[in-house]
């Protein structure tokens, strides 16, 4: 009979989760950008409610999205998105290693990790994801990473930290907030070349700039050839 109550309970609590009286009230991305994305989350789930609150499953969403390009320079329509593969996937809270998964879909990728670990009434807990993904664009001078931030609550506070063997030129937004089941993107260039903070795309500005003196030398060679033949 205390058996079938436990579980009657802990199906209630796991019911309570999904209704959404759980937020991460504070969420630090750490990201480290290579030849993959390392991600480090640190997540502080908070209980929004009176009653000890059982986060049970709770998910991480990743989504890549690659732009059309016509040459070298993106459109601003067609883009793609797609899934991202994941490695090296571990979560812990409290030194006590949580139970996690990942699978693909379509359009995203879903990171699961699992918490039977109940939380006080308002209280909160500290949870570390940390994972490889295939999230960088790779180029000769330059590489890039469009970061998805979102999840299956809402997310109050983000704070995200960026470095990298190269050496960043150009950072698109921040963002504060993320409501439940959303993703939303944050773009970094990084490059060898040591360019100060961009307000737009290094690549652009480095690759437009040899477009232009090829198209220049060009006219100049043509105009040379004219004058030599007159």
């Amino acid at each position: 009979m205390k058996l079938a109550f436990g579980l009657i309970a802990l199906l209630f609590l796991i019911q309570i989760s999904s209704a959404q009286v759980l937020e991460i009230s504070e969420m630090k991305l750490s990201v480290f950008v290579k030849d993959k994305a390392h991600m480090r989350y640190e997540m502080t789930l908070k209980n929004k409610i009176d009653k000890p609150l059982v986060p049970g499953i709770s998910e991480i969403r990743l989504q890549k999205v690659e732009p059309t390009t016509i040459l070298i320079f993106p459109i601003p329509f067609g883009e793609r998105k797609q899934s991202v593969e994941v490695e090296n996937l571990k979560a812990y809270s409290e030194n006590i290693n949580l139970k996690t998964s990942f699978e693909k879909f379509d359009e995203y990728s879903a990171i699961y990790y699992e918490l039977w670990y109940p939380i006080e009434p308002y209280g909160e807990r500290r949870v570390v994801l940390e994972f490889d993904a295939d999230l960088v664009d790779h180029g000769i001078l330059f590489k890039s990473i469009t970061i998805p931030i979102g999840g299956d609550v809402d997310i109050k506070k983000v704070e995200l930290n960026l470095t990298s063997d190269w050496k960043l030129c150009y950072f698109e937004k921040e963002i504060k907030t993320v409501p439940a089941n959303h993703i939303t993107f944050v773009t970094a260039e990084f490059s060898i070349i040591p360019f100060p903070i961009l307000p737009f795309r290094g690549y652009l500005l480095f690759w437009g700039t040899v477009l232009s003196l090829v198209l220049v030398l060009s006219l100049i060679a043509k105009k040379l050839k004219r004058a030599e033949k007159s």
